[in-house]
């Protein structure tokens, strides 16, 4: 296993980062093949003390990507609460890869091709903007190549979000599929402007 660790707002201390490599360095007995792991540890001026640190975890993988954030009250236990999802996200990644293999479907490698292209050149900035009801405190720009409904889906569980923004690849306009609170899912489709 490759892990990468950096920090932003906080001073990242030896003792961190042995702890951070002891922790997800179990998660190298979960795959058959060398992963690239990216930890940043981050501080922000939260008013809520549990809060203040975050730990986020990206795994690139061949299919895919697993991604997780946690808040705790320091850094170490952050990255134990990351380490826990992470492993709960692998395990979710396999039984769906698998099943999808059982159904002999094709899917698994158009996710493959796809999802992989998607997460190529992610870019991630945190400038503040002050706005009428809040801050607008981080902006995301990432190439998207084009889906279908059934793998923005299946992305946007793996990530672990509630709503996922992608080029449709049926009628190549950008839609938005979001988790419903009954669990079910939600698809947003631009309508055509007349003029």
């Amino acid at each position: 296993m490759d892990l990468t660790i950096s920090s932003q707002h906080t001073t990242l201390t030896e003792p961190i980062k042995e702890y951070a490599e002891k922790k997800l360095g179990k998660l190298d007995d979960r795959f058959s093949f060398p992963v690239k792991v990216t930890l940043r540890i981050r501080k922000e001026g939260t008013k809520r003390e549990e809060d203040r640190y975050i730990a986020e975890v990206t795994i690139p993988l061949k299919r895919g990507f697993i991604r997780s954030e946690e808040r705790a009250n320091s850094p170490y236990a952050a990255i134990d609460l990351v380490q826990t999802n992470v492993e709960r996200r692998i395990r979710r990644y396999k039984t769906r890869f698998n099943k999808r293999r059982r159904e002999g479907n094709g899917l698994e490698e158009e996710i493959a091709d796809q999802i992989v292209a998607a997460v190529v050149g992610e870019e991630d900035q945190e400038d503040v903007m002050e706005l009428e009801f809040g801050r607008l405190v981080r902006t995301k720009r990432h190439t998207m190549a084009p889906l279908s409904v059934q793998e923005a889906t299946a992305q946007m569980d793996l990530l672990g979000h509630t709503f996922f923004m992608f080029k449709n690849r049926d009628n190549g306009m950008i839609n938005v599929v979001y988790r419903r609170h009954d669990d079910d899912y939600g698809l947003i489709i631009p309508a055509e402007e007349s003029v």
